[in-house]
Order: C-alpha cells, then structure tokens, then sequence
C-alpha cells in the first residue's frame, strides 16, 4: 500500500460563535476564531452558529424525476393564415427538463411547413414568449 507523506498539518476546529466576514482588501487579515475569509453556501442560526444552506442543487434534484407532461384537454391555435400558407416553424423532436428545472428542447431541429406538417406531428415548438407546445397538426378549413 502506497503512502503519500505531506508536510501540511491540518485540523478541523469547531466554530460555537460566528463572529463574522473579516475580508482585508489590503495586506493579510489576522484571523481570530469564529471568523472567516470568505464565506460561501452558510446561513448563521439565531443562536450565532453556522449551519451550510442546502443549496439550488438539492432543490433542483427535486426535479429530476419529473417529465413534461402535454395538456391535451386545451388545444391552442397558435397561427391562423388565410390563402396560401407561407409560415415556417423551427420544432425540435424531444424536451426535457434541465439540471435547474428549466424546460429545454432536445434533438436536431427542423423546419416545418405546410408542405411537411403531417410528417412532424408530436413535435415540439417555443416562440418568441418562451412557451412550449406540442404540435398536433394543420387544422385546415375550406372557404
């Protein structure tokens, strides 16, 4: 078995009284107990303690066994054309939720049409707002 020999000699010490942020913008700063550097992820209790927050990465790991779901009781009209078509909508084949709980769409992206429609149904799409839809198809009515 290896051994790593170091000349560092390290303790860990119990703080009982926080005592605050003693940052010295200029020179060293002689640090008593009870106070810190630098001060990152800790809230101070009432009793003058410091207790580590848990942290946007907890919270967010909440959300990592959800999917998005589609509301299908709702069906929005997002465009409405008269006469020939000329719209064009960038939709992706998959969305997902990240790391911090944000929707994101995933997969190669394509341009869809009139032409094409039929081929891209359950697609997704986000516009300009930031909202996502799931595309179901060309609703087309005769004049």
């Amino acid at each position: 078995m290896a051994k790593v020999a170091t000349n560092i000699s390290e303790a860990v010490y119990q703080i009982k009284r926080w005592r605050g942020v003693n940052e010295a913008l200029e020179g060293e700063a002689s640090l008593e107990m009870g106070e810190a550097a630098v001060m990152r992820n800790f809230k101070v209790t009432a009793g003058g303690a410091l207790q580590k927050r848990g942290g946007s990465k907890n919270a967010a790991g909440l959300l990592s066994s959800y999917a998005a779901s589609v509301d299908t009781d709702n069906p929005q009209v997002l465009y409405t054309e008269s006469g020939s078509s000329s719209l064009t909508l960038t939709m992706y084949p998959g969305i997902q939720a990240d790391g911090m709980g944000a929707l994101t769409l995933t997969g190669t992206p394509a341009v869809v049409t009139e032409a094409n429609a039929d081929e891209y149904e359950g697609w997704y799409y986000k516009d300009e707002a930031g909202r996502f839809f799931r595309f179901e198809g060309l609703a087309r009515s005769r004049q």
